[in-house]
């Protein structure tokens, strides 16, 4: 008896220990975060909306491209675009059929370009052949016309020491004005105030004023940048809706996803989410179709488009990338550019496209689905956390608790995916954690900071020494293009 009594004590006394410790690791293990997923294309109806091909930055040679204006709508027209906003330095397009106000100094400065020709618009007739889709084509295989976004402009049009640009939509506003340098605020203020929505281009050439961003690859950009833009954002929310990440051949803005996923880190804890867009800045045929945006939409309407840009509710598409590096991982690996003669070689149906995204709240997993890819990229607050590569069947799923992620998300993540005819760009999908809050940012009221000085600086030379100087009239009119009845723009040439 005493020898069972002894063994039950000593059993006893080991079971104990054992529950002491499996206590103690269930209060030390974490309960799994429950990921609230705010999908940026909830409301598309996959089975009935389209994704229509758009220009949104492009040049005639009402400013300075090669092509005219009724060359840019047909060259378009023959590359199956749906969508094209005519966006030339300065000048407003107040359609395709309307002769736009000119400003003759910046097609003087390219004359290589613009030969300084008249500037003949589309006839009536032809006008109406381009929208309502029976213009001749020999490429076209689209069977609607072509929309044509209003009041498109250039800002900033002639800023020293770097481009500055911004482009404007749905604005009476900015025609001829010259912009001071670095100052986006201003032409953003104005936009919004005159009811439009405005783009940031290529902040690249901007932040690296000698455009040589190649050194600067995988490295963060300097927090001043994203401060500033973060607070551009908030302060024109709703009209300034977002930024160009991949521009042209990408030489210039190949650092610009990077700033990017800086300026989110800021906005997002602040509720403002600016989208991400890619266009060609085109200046000639041959560039037409480097990069372009995929617009969802229920129909082509303006209306529709409109707040299409508003809401996020497209992909970006580039046939360029520059080798940005994020967590040592090339952005595109194997990724080779094409030395393009023509854009020919771009009607190939075989660029990247998403065709459904499917968020699931329960299992906290995103997926989707897409051609001509066989690679995607997961990005989160400027790190890759996870690729998947070898990809057959069109089909992938980011599952927010899964061991193989390399970073924890935060915040948000966007995905990529890439083949070997370009680059999809996702916007990005807010992450918020149920019983959590995101960690405040502070974010700058005022950047305080030169393009703010030399903007004060301009206005006061302006009112002292040109606004009642007829000599400065002159030259206004005759090199500016202002007409003197638009007296707001003749006495404000910044």
């Amino acid at each position: 008896m005493f020898k069972k009594i002894t063994a039950i004590c000593l059993a006893f006394l080991m079971v104990v220990p054992m529950f002491g410790i499996s206590a103690t690791s269930a209060d030390a293990s974490a309960p799994e975060k429950n990921y609230i997923i705010t999908d940026p294309y909830k409301n598309v109806d996959w089975d009935c909306w389209t994704a229509y091909k758009t220009q949104l930055h492009c040049h005639s040679t009402a400013s300075d491209g090669y092509q005219t204006v009724e060359e840019v709508v047909q060259t378009h027209y023959d590359h199956n675009y749906d969508i094209v906003a005519l966006t030339d330095h300065g000048t407003l397009n107040r359609g395709w059929n309307i002769v736009p106000e000119t400003v003759p100094l910046m097609r003087l400065i390219k004359k290589e370009r613009t030969k300084m020709a008249d500037i003949i618009p589309l006839t009536e007739e032809e006008y109406t052949s381009f929208l309502n889709g029976t213009a001749h084509s020999e490429t076209r295989t689209h069977k609607n016309g072509m929309l044509d976004v209003p009041l498109g402009n250039e800002l900033n049009m002639a800023t020293p020491f770097a481009d500055c640009h911004l482009t404007g939509y749905f604005a009476e506003y900015g025609q001829g004005l010259a912009g001071v340098f670095g100052d986006y605020e201003t032409p953003s203020k104005g936009v919004m105030e005159n009811g439009g929505i405005s783009m940031l281009s290529h902040v690249g050439e901007y932040v690296y004023i000698d455009k040589d961003s190649e050194k600067h690859v995988g490295q963060p950009v300097d927090d001043y940048y994203a401060t500033k833009f973060a607070r551009l954002f908030m302060d024109y929310k709703g009209s300034s809706v977002g930024m160009g990440i991949n521009s042209a051949t990408d030489a210039h803005t190949r650092c610009d996803r990077i700033l990017y996923d800086q300026i989110l880190q800021k906005t997002i804890p602040n509720g403002v989410v600016p989208w991400s867009f890619t266009f060609s800045d085109s200046h000639d045929e041959k560039s037409v179709n480097f990069a372009y945006t995929m617009m969802l939409m229920p129909e082509l309407t303006l209306d529709a488009f409109r707040a299409c840009m508003e809401n996020g509710e497209f992909f970006s598409i580039s046939h360029y990338s520059n080798g940005v590096e994020l967590n040592g991982m090339k952005e595109m690996p194997d990724f080779v550019e094409k030395e393009v003669e023509d854009s020919e070689s771009y009607l190939l149906d075989n660029t990247p496209m998403v065709t459904k995204v499917t968020v699931n709240q329960d299992d906290d997993t995103i997926t989707i689905e897409g051609t001509n890819f066989n690679e995607i990229t997961w990005v989160s607050n400027c790190n890759v956390i996870k690729r998947e590569s070898d990809i057959t069947n069109g089909t992938a799923t980011l599952d927010l608790h899964s061991s193989d992620l390399l970073n924890e998300p935060y915040l948000y993540v966007r995905f990529y995916i890439t083949g070997e005819n370009g680059i999809c760009y996702s916007q990005p999908f807010v992450l918020n954690v149920e019983g959590e809050e995101f960690a405040p940012v502070e974010v700058a009221e005022t950047v305080y900071d030169l393009p703010w000085f030399l903007r004060k600086l301009v206005t006061v030379i302006d009112l002292i020494f040109f606004r009642a100087n007829p000599v400065i009239w002159i030259f206004k009119y005759f090199a500016l293009g202002y007409n003197p009845i638009t007296f707001d723009r003749l006495i404000n040439p910044f």
